[in-house]
Protein backbone atom coordinates (compact mmCIF):
# COMPACT_ATOMS: atom_id res chain seq x y z
CA UNK A 1 0.00 0.00 0.00
CA UNK A 2 1.39 3.84 -0.81
CA UNK A 3 1.56 6.64 1.17
CA UNK A 4 -1.64 7.98 -0.65
CA UNK A 5 -4.06 4.59 0.21
CA UNK A 6 -2.40 4.48 3.79
CA UNK A 7 -3.39 8.70 4.44
CA UNK A 8 -6.61 8.07 2.79
CA UNK A 9 -7.50 5.11 5.20
CA UNK A 10 -6.67 6.98 8.42
CA UNK A 11 -9.04 9.95 6.54
CA UNK A 12 -12.19 7.59 6.04
CA UNK A 13 -11.21 5.92 9.42
CA UNK A 14 -11.77 9.57 11.00
CA UNK A 15 -14.46 10.01 9.37
CA UNK A 16 -13.35 12.02 6.59
CA UNK A 17 -14.55 11.93 2.80
CA UNK A 18 -11.63 11.12 0.62
CA UNK A 19 -11.43 11.34 -3.08
CA UNK A 20 -8.12 9.74 -4.62
CA UNK A 21 -6.21 10.68 -7.49
CA UNK A 22 -9.74 12.11 -9.49
CA UNK A 23 -9.59 14.65 -11.84
CA UNK A 24 -11.13 18.06 -11.43
CA UNK A 25 -10.62 20.74 -13.57
CA UNK A 26 -7.29 19.95 -15.92
CA UNK A 27 -5.54 18.61 -13.06
CA UNK A 28 -5.75 14.99 -10.94
CA UNK A 29 -4.91 15.35 -7.76
CA UNK A 30 -3.42 13.04 -5.41
CA UNK A 31 -5.93 13.53 -2.10
CA UNK A 32 -8.87 15.18 -1.49
CA UNK A 33 -10.10 15.38 1.94
CA UNK A 34 -13.20 17.00 3.05
CA UNK A 35 -15.20 16.88 6.93
CA UNK A 36 -17.37 19.62 8.19
CA UNK A 37 -16.68 22.66 5.54
CA UNK A 38 -12.83 21.81 5.29
CA UNK A 39 -10.92 20.18 2.63
CA UNK A 40 -7.91 19.55 2.25
CA UNK A 41 -5.95 19.05 -1.27
CA UNK A 42 -3.02 16.35 -0.49
CA UNK A 43 -0.16 16.12 -2.63
CA UNK A 44 2.01 12.98 -1.81
CA UNK A 45 5.47 13.35 -2.63
CA UNK A 46 7.99 10.01 -2.95
CA UNK A 47 9.14 9.40 0.91
CA UNK A 48 12.57 9.00 -0.41
CA UNK A 49 13.86 12.37 -1.38
CA UNK A 50 12.97 15.83 0.62
CA UNK A 51 10.39 17.98 -1.19
CA UNK A 52 11.56 20.42 -3.40
CA UNK A 53 10.24 23.51 -5.27
CA UNK A 54 8.53 22.31 -7.87
CA UNK A 55 6.45 20.08 -5.39
CA UNK A 56 5.58 23.02 -3.94
CA UNK A 57 4.57 24.49 -7.18
CA UNK A 58 2.88 21.54 -8.25
CA UNK A 59 0.72 21.30 -5.20
CA UNK A 60 -0.50 24.54 -5.49
CA UNK A 61 -1.51 24.33 -9.73
CA UNK A 62 -3.38 21.21 -8.02
CA UNK A 63 -4.74 23.32 -5.14
CA UNK A 64 -5.72 26.76 -7.53
CA UNK A 65 -7.43 24.26 -9.94
CA UNK A 66 -9.28 22.85 -7.44
CA UNK A 67 -10.17 25.50 -6.16
CA UNK A 68 -11.52 26.92 -9.69
CA UNK A 69 -13.46 23.59 -9.62
CA UNK A 70 -15.05 24.14 -6.57
CA UNK A 71 -16.37 28.04 -7.10
CA UNK A 72 -18.14 26.70 -10.42
CA UNK A 73 -20.19 23.95 -7.99
CA UNK A 74 -20.34 25.14 -4.55
CA UNK A 75 -19.37 28.28 -2.16
CA UNK A 76 -19.18 28.00 1.36
CA UNK A 77 -15.85 26.08 1.73
CA UNK A 78 -12.40 26.31 2.83
CA UNK A 79 -9.68 24.60 1.06
CA UNK A 80 -6.66 24.29 2.11
CA UNK A 81 -3.35 22.85 -0.07
CA UNK A 82 -1.17 20.35 2.02
CA UNK A 83 1.83 19.46 1.31
CA UNK A 84 3.08 15.96 2.52
CA UNK A 85 7.06 14.75 2.34
CA UNK A 86 9.17 13.16 4.78
CA UNK A 87 11.60 16.59 4.68
CA UNK A 88 11.39 19.60 2.61
CA UNK A 89 13.96 21.65 1.62
CA UNK A 90 14.22 25.12 2.99
CA UNK A 91 14.40 27.02 -0.41
CA UNK A 92 10.67 24.92 -0.89
CA UNK A 93 9.40 25.45 2.52
CA UNK A 94 9.93 29.46 1.51
CA UNK A 95 7.98 28.93 -1.38
CA UNK A 96 5.22 27.07 0.17
CA UNK A 97 4.83 29.84 2.96
CA UNK A 98 4.57 32.64 0.16
CA UNK A 99 2.00 30.38 -1.78
CA UNK A 100 0.10 29.55 1.15
CA UNK A 101 0.60 26.20 1.52
CA UNK A 102 1.07 23.88 4.37
CA UNK A 103 3.56 21.31 4.85
CA UNK A 104 3.49 18.48 6.98
CA UNK A 105 5.17 15.13 7.17
CA UNK A 106 2.96 12.08 7.20
CA UNK A 107 2.51 11.18 11.17
CA UNK A 108 2.13 14.65 11.74
CA UNK A 109 -0.74 15.11 9.33
CA UNK A 110 -2.42 11.75 10.50
CA UNK A 111 -2.29 13.61 14.14
CA UNK A 112 -4.05 16.16 12.28
CA UNK A 113 -6.95 14.11 10.77
CA UNK A 114 -7.47 12.30 14.44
Amino acid sequence: MGLEEHIAEVARANGWNVELRKRHGSRIQDLILERGGLILVVQVKDLSNPAGPRAVTQTKRDFDEYIRHLLGERLGVTVVPVLISKDISEKARRRALSYGIRYYRPNELEKILK
